[in-house]
């Protein structure tokens, strides 16, 4: 025989069931998935998935896990955004886009953090700022990407990134929009790392101010890779930075290569040609295999020969 008590004990569990079984759903279907998609017809009210894609990159990053991935299923600009965690963002076969008017194109604020972008291009159209804002990461990996179209510079690492590792492969940043210098104090440059240290490889670096600006003690290791077409320097390094090129082509700058001490340049099996101020200007040291005398205004010379050891 049941007495009150249990009968009012079943009948609260029975009245909870159901709100329980809420929170459940609820819990499942606000779960974030390891991998996401986005189409240009989709929508970002939906969940993501392969049948049900989102429209934009930002409406797929809060739906996606820490070290998931995005893909695009088809050609279309995805929209800027914002990173805040480890994250791939694979544009596939098509070059899944970013247009960036105005604004930024991505923005990685992500302190330890791994992102990946591949396959993604990313155009500003002539009012575009940076392609690539890096703020923190632990590592920034681009890969078949192609950058155009931005004010200010194509990748951008801040001071603020730390030790932060990035890595450009098979990429082009073509262009800050032909963009002259505002004032004496312009440091845009297609390629910027003011902190950490960046490793460049099979990419171009194309007809901007700044080809690559190295900073504030920041390690770049470039190999494979054509500097050319810059209404300043190809290569500019200061304030400690140092920088090694590898098999690289650095033509048709205002100026190939400057350092200005304490920072310096090391280039081996490297071009520095038809640039119309100097060649090399600055502590550039040479592994005694490169080519300089090549149709620069004043080819100059290396400040120093290094062993090849």
């Amino acid at each position: 025989m049941s007495t009150p008590g249990s009968v009012r004990s079943r009948a609260t569990g029975l009245f909870a069931l159901p709100a329980l079984l809420c929170v459940l759903l609820g819990s499942s279907a606000s779960a974030q998935a390891t991998r996401t998609w986005v189409s240009g017809v989709g929508d970002d009210v939906n969940p993501c998935s392969r049948t049900a894609p989102c429209k934009t990159y930002a409406g797929a990053i809060s739906k996606t896990a820490a070290g998931g991935e995005i893909d695009a299923m088809d050609p279309g600009g995805y929209g800027a955004v914002t990173i805040t965690k480890s994250i791939t963002i694979d544009g596939g076969p098509y070059a899944g886009g970013i247009l960036f008017s105005g604004t930024n194109g991505v923005v990685v604020n992500a302190a330890g953090a791994t992102v990946i972008l591949r396959n993604v291009a990313l155009n500003g159209g002539t009012t575009g700022l940076d392609a690539i804002r890096i703020l923190a990461a632990g590592k920034v990996l681009l890969e078949n990407c192609t950058i155009q179209g931005f004010i200010n510079s194509g990748i951008n690492v801040l001071p603020s990134a730390g030790a932060v590792q990035l890595v450009v492969r098979n990429t082009t940043v073509n262009g800050a929009t032909m963009k002259a210098p505002t004032n004496a104090g312009d440091t845009s440059g297609g390629i910027q790392v003011a902190s950490g240290g960046a490793v460049i490889g099979n990419s171009q670096i194309a007809s901007g101010l700044i080809g690559l600006h190295a900073l504030n003690g920041a390690r770049v290791t470039v190999n494979d890779t054509t500097v050319v077409g810059h209404s300043e320097q190809g290569i500019l390094a200061v304030s400690g930075a140092q920088v090694t090129l590898e098999r690289a082509v650095v033509a048709q700058n205002g100026v190939g290569i400057k350092a200005e001490a304490p920072a310096q340049v090391r280039i081996s099996d490297t071009t520095v040609g038809h640039n119309t101020g100097l060649g090399l200007d600055g502590p550039v040291g040479s592994f005694g295999n490169n080519r300089v005398a090549a149709g620069n205004g004043t080819d100059g010379s290396p400040s120093t020969t290094l062993p090849q050891n």
